[in-house]
């Protein structure tokens, strides 16, 4: 899977823009479907399978509504990925999806989902984040 790979966007009916969440996640099986599924929620979605190049897009000035973050990755970790927005002072709500039971985290997160993660509570969180703008 090529990395990003973008979603397809909600019919242009919608009286408000559909907010963007990015997926970063090294599992490409993961990515795809986050995209299928946000997107059929009415999200414009941005996947990435390699965090570098999501860093890249956010340091270009994309600001997504939120990130939904793997937090162990081979290329770089969950931590790391927070710690270069920090540095980079790019500011985004990031929703951690961990596979470790406690992960020990030194950034800010709007929140953490244990995987295999639940969809209706993966949904009301962002929808609790982006204000529900795409429904």
């Amino acid at each position: 899977m090529s990395s990003p790979v973008p979603a397809p966007g909600p019919a242009a009916t919608s009286p408000r823009a559909p907010a963007e969440i990015f997926v970063v996640d090294d599992d490409p099986a993961l990515v795809e479907s986050l995209l299928d599924l946000l997107s059929d929620e009415g999200y414009r979605v941005q996947g990435f399978t390699r965090p570098l190049e999501a860093l890249d897009r956010l340091a270009r000035g994309a600001r997504p509504r939120a990130v939904l973050l793997d937090y162990v990755m081979p290329e770089m970790t969950g931590e790391e990925f927070l710690a270069a927005l920090a540095a980079a002072g790019i500011e985004v709500p990031v929703l951690l999806l961990s596979g470790v039971n406690e992960p020990n985290i030194r950034g800010v997160v709007a929140g953490v989902l244990a995987k295999p993660f639940d969809v209706d509570r993966l949904l009301a969180v962002l929808d609790r984040l982006t204000g529900a703008v795409q429904r």
